[in-house]
Order: structure tokens, then sequence, then C-alpha cells
């Protein structure tokens, strides 16, 4: 029996829901962390994460982003599945290599260690998770993030309670991902694709065998692309924090950090109308729904617009409180709020278009388009900081942000225009 997908704004629902459970979670862990082990052990795990993090950014080669666009079926999941394996079999060997002549001490080598692992059965979850998405189940994905959060703190007090050490409670990272995927995402995903039967070499599972190794290396070829956007995306926000660094001090990072974290909570809220709505673009897509597309798409980019100005509005309300609230010497902190509340207006009207595109299966279009901006900001952010300091950076990433937003809207505009043409053009020949 098919999955009834669920509609956009209950799904809308669950992921921003199952995000700020998993946010507090994090969050959680980390303050467990240095409470049980101190704060040297959360050190280790900050440099763990910052060292696993880019190479799982990139083994994961954008595959979920590609399974949701993949409306017309090009793929099976188990090629997705098998891609997932291999790489991240990849990314494990990278970090062993690492760890045997990186020189880092027993403590930090078996922190690393834990974490990939960590991120190995997090990838698999995600692939998964990626199917259920595709299906507009984001219900299901949420109850996996919250239960995935939920244990990784009970495990951590449940090991210290028993007095185990900081190896052990970082475990309790790897083992309540491992647990999730076997007992929730693995069961949720095959009874859903049972329930599609949508592929038969595969019967409705997970695998396929033998490999089509083929058609495994053209899938990676397709998602190569979205993994170069992914990494430039999440490089962007991190570009002017290496610029003040290097140029005003840490300090200075620390401040700009705290002003600009709210960015963050925005972002959650976009990336979940992102999620809850990239299948469905997808699907209008594949059947040529021009104007249904359409009209969702506007409808994202207004709410994503209209949750940026206010965000400028309050920055503009509130940012004479700043000073006094993190210190006097501080004068341009108001300034530095409205400014940086303009990036991110830019930056939340860009994720809809990025995921229009993304649907489209415009990869190398997205990887373009983000590419300009980040050359952008690297071109601006030295001067800008230098001549008006933590504003000039707030302004360069709004000039790297808008860059993004126009050619990316530009893109959008053209392929619409290309489909509303063939869709005249296509009715006048049938006439013929």
């Amino acid at each position: 029996m098919p999955i009834r997908s669920l509609s956009l704004r209950l799904n809308f629902s669950w992921v921003l829901a199952g995000n700020l459970v998993k946010a507090a979670c994090r969050f959680g862990v980390l303050l467990l962390l240095a409470h049980l082990c101190g704060l040297a052990s959360v050190g280790r795990y900050a440099i763990a994460v910052a060292l696993c993090t880019p190479i799982w950014a990139v083994v994961m080669l954008g595959l979920r982003g590609t399974l949701v666009t993949d409306a017309r079926g090009e793929f099976s999941f188990a090629d997705y599945l098998a891609v997932r394996l291999l790489t991240s079999s990849v990314g494990l060997a990278v970090v062993g290599g690492m760890i045997v002549f990186g020189g880092y001490g027993a403590n930090l080598a078996a922190v690393i260690l834990l974490i990939a692992f960590a991120k190995t059965f997090e990838g698999i979850s995600d692939i998964l998770r990626g199917q259920l998405q595709k299906a507009e189940r984001m219900d299901r994905i949420s109850a996996g993030l919250m239960i995935q959060g939920l244990g990784e703190l009970g495990l951590m007090v449940a090991v210290a309670t028993l007095g185990g050490g900081e190896t052990l409670v970082v475990a309790a990272f790897p083992v309540a991902m491992a647990l999730t995927l076997l007992l929730w995402d693995v069961p949720c995903c095959v009874g859903m694709l049972r329930g599609a039967a949508t592929d038969p070499d595969s019967k409705g599972g997970l695998w396929r065998q033998p490999l089509r190794w083929r058609t495994l290396a053209k899938l990676s070829a397709v998602a190569f692309p979205v993994a170069v956007t992914g990494f430039l995306i999440a490089l962007i926000p991190q570009l002017p924090k290496y610029v003040i660094g290097a140029i005003m001090g840490a300090e200075a990072v620390g401040l700009y950090a705290v002003v600009a974290y709210w960015i963050s909570l925005g972002m959650m809220v976009v990336t979940a109308l992102g999620n809850a709505t990239a299948p469905r673009l997808a699907r209008y897509r594949a059947s040529d729904d021009v104007q249904a597309f359409s009209r969702l798409l506007v409808r994202l980019v207004t709410l994503t617009s209209g949750l940026g100005a206010v965000g400028v509005a309050v920055a503009a309300l509130l940012g004479p409180m700043l000073p006094a609230l993190v210190g006097k010497e501080y004068s341009d902190l108001p300034q530095l709020a409205v400014s940086l509340s303009f990036f991110a207006l830019m930056l939340f009207v860009t994720g809809p278009l990025g995921r229009a595109l993304s649907a489209m299966r415009r990869f190398w279009w997205q990887a373009l388009a983000v590419s300009l901006g980040v050359a952008a900001a690297v071109a601006v952010l030295p001067w800008a900081v230098r001549s008006r300091g933590l504003t000039g950076a707030a302004d360069a990433m709004t000039l790297s942000m808008g860059v993004v937003a126009i050619v990316t809207a530009a893109l959008v505009w053209r392929e619409l225009r290309y489909r509303i043409r063939r869709e005249d053009v296509l009715p006048t020949e049938a006439a013929v």
C-alpha cells in the first residue's frame, strides 16, 4: 500500500520541531561534556568535529539532494545507498590515515575515530532519510532526529554515572547514531520502499546484487556538483571569521560570531521550508507543471524575504541595546546588527532559489552561482575589514550573497522561460 504524503504545513512543522530538538540536544551535549569531563574534553571534541566535518562534506557527495530531486527515478535507491556506503568507507580510511600519520595524542586520536564512526552512521541515516523526504514524510525523519538527540544525551549521562571516562562518554555519539539507524531509520525506509514498490530490480529493498559499477559512477558524477555547492555554502559564513581573525584578532571574531548567531536560527526556518518543499518542487518540474512550480517558488521567496525583512526591523529596533550587553567600547554594534540583518535577508532569499535550481537538476548552475559569491567575498573582505571593521565584513557578506541571489534568480528565470516557451511550441506543433 503506497505511503501517503503529508501536507506542506505538516512537513514544515515536523522539520522545524525536529531541528529544534536536535539543536537543543547538541547544546546540552556540549554542556554535559564540559561538566562531566572538563573543557579540555570539549576542545578535543571540537577539534575532532572540525577535522571530520570537511571530509564528510566531500564524501557524502550531496547524494541526499540528488535523491530528493530525482522525481523521474533516474537511479534506484539501492544505487544511492551503495555510493554512500562506498564513499563513507573512503572517509573512514582517510581519517585512519590522519590518525596514523598525524601525530595526535592517544586521547585525541580516540575521539577523532569515534566522531568518524558517528559521521559514518549519520551519513547512512542521511541517505535513508532522503528517501523519506522524497516521499514527503518529514514526520519520520524528525522523529529520528529527536530519538538520536535524546539518545546521545541519555547514553552520555548513563556512561558518566557508571564511571566511564572521556572516551566512553564520547562513544555515546556513534552508539546512539547506530541504534537510531538500525532501530528507526532502516525499518522506516524499508517499509516505505515496500509500500512504494517502484523499483522491481531491488524488490522494494535497500540493496542490489551485483553492484552496477557504471551506474554508480554515473550517479557520483551527477551528484558531484551538489557536493561542491554544499561545501561552498558551508564555507561562505566562515570566510569573514578567517579574515577578521587575521586582521583584528580572536576577540573580534568572537564578537562577530555572537552578533551573527541569530542568523543560524533564521536559517533553521529557511532550511525547514526547503526540506519540506524540495520533493514537491522536483515533482512539479518532472511533470513540466511550470505554473505550480512558479506559484510554490513565489510563495517560498515571499516567506523567506518576509522573514529577512522582520530581521532587519528587529535589528534596527534592538541594535542600540547591544553595546550595553556586550561592552560600551564597541559603539558600532547597532550598525553591525543592521548590516548582518541585510546579509541574512540575502541568505534567506537565496535558499528557495537554490532549491529551485536543484529541483530543475541544474546542479552545475547552482555551483557556478555560489562560486561567484565566494569569489566576491574573497575579493572584498580584506579591504572591507581593514577600512570598516566588523561592519565592513558584514557589508561584504551582503554583497557576496547578493551576487549569489541575483545570479541564481537569473538562472531560475532563464529555465522557467525556456519551459514556458516549450509549452507554447508543443501544442502548435501538435495542431499542425
